[in-house]
């Protein structure tokens, strides 16, 4: 399966392809998620590009474009969209029994917020183009763990904020009290035609919360027939614990002592070991470049200090060559091409213990 179709390519009923916004959307509200779902996945066309030698504005399309990039297609990210596409496939026509909900985990820095957001942007191009354009559709909802975790109110509040409905019980209420939106979450839920809840950051979930935790999202997936997708580090463990762990005393003979870590399917973000796969992962992310200068295969060559400077983490590496990207195109002069050199490179600072 090609990249393209991986990653970049959506239905006609998808809305037109946008540039990158003036500022970058909120992920965790139904207008920001759309805009990023909508967005085109392509390099700036050259035609786009400010005349060489233009001064640059802060706002220059190359230094956004830089900011961010493209989504280079990882082992992760690619194992990662096929097991989730044939799972939904499977899922959107189940009426009996909870969907199958899937799990990302990995350490950090290994892109499995990416891969969370390409899955749901990937899932709602699929329902776009099979059924049309449709306002009142919501086919994917995406929001991070709470801050306060403390009860069903807590829980309905991203869900509420992201489908837009009012949960302030006075709007004059100094203390702003408000209410618990399940009802409410759920009906809509319901109309909208949600089949996919993303939910980010469940490794916020503190130990005395993952039974009353997941003990909501079963009930709500029990009223709307959801497919959810746990996603953060450890989110293996936390999710195991939620569904066996507690519980286990009063599980059949049959099914007591199991070593399976989890019986839901899991999709891996890992560090990027050095060779073929790395290779591909650098001549990605050199492909994508809008550089006037910049002479191809000189990111590949560099291949092994990258890995060094780096450790194989691609967020690591998305910082690093973004931010020599953008630096490139600040500085360059008559003297100075608009290229990632290793000099460049070198002069750049990023963590994962690059102390220099």
């Amino acid at each position: 399966m090609s990249r393209e179709k991986l990653i970049r390519v959506f239905g006609p009923g998808v809305a037109e392809a946008v540039t990158q916004p003036v500022d970058p959307p909120l992920l965790t509200t139904r207008e920001g998620w759309d805009l990023a779902a909508s967005r085109r996945l392509a390099p700036l066309k050259r035609a786009d590009w400010a005349p060489k030698g233009t001064e640059v504005g802060p706002r220059d399309p190359r230094l956004m474009y830089h900011a961010e990039m493209l989504p280079v297609v990882t082992p992760a990210l690619w194992r990662g969209l096929l097991d989730a596409r044939r799972q939904l496939r499977k899922n959107r026509f189940r009426s009996i029994g909870r969907a199958t909900d899937m799990i990302i985990d990995g350490d950090r820095g290994t892109g499995k917020t990416t891969l969370l957001v390409q899955i749901g942007r990937g899932f709602q191009g699929l329902i776009e183009s099979d059924l049309g354009s449709d306002p009142n559709r919501i086919p994917v909802i995406y929001v991070t763990v709470p801050p306060e975790r403390e009860s069903n109110l807590h829980w309905s509040l991203p869900l509420a904020e992201f489908l837009g409905l009012n949960h302030t019980l006075n709007p004059d209420d100094r203390n702003r009290r408000t209410a618990d939106m399940t009802e409410a979450v759920a009906h809509v839920m319901r109309q909208a035609k949600t089949r996919l809840v993303l939910i980010d950051g469940i490794n916020r979930i503190q130990d005395n919360e993952i039974a009353a935790a997941f003990s909501y999202f079963e009930a709500l997936q029990d009223r709307t027939n959801v497919t959810f997708i746990f996603c953060g580090t450890g989110a293996r463990e936390i999710v195991h614990e939620a569904r066996y762990d507690k519980r286990r005393k009063n599980l059949p003979d049959v099914v007591k002592g199991k070593t399976y870590f989890s019986d839901l399917p899991m999709l891996w973000a890992g560090v990027i070991p050095y060779g073929n796969d790395w290779h591909s992962v650098v001549q990605g992310f050199e492909e994508d470049l809008c550089l006037y200068d910049h002479k191809p295969g000189t990111l590949l060559k560099l291949s092994k200090y990258l890995h060094q400077r780096t450790g194989g983490y691609i967020a690591s590496l998305s910082d690093l060559i973004c931010q020599a990207a953008q630096e490139a195109i600040e500085t360059a002069t008559e003297n100075e091409p608009e290229a990632i050199t290793k000099r460049l490179l070198d002069d750049i600072r990023i963590g994962r213990g690059d102390s220099r």
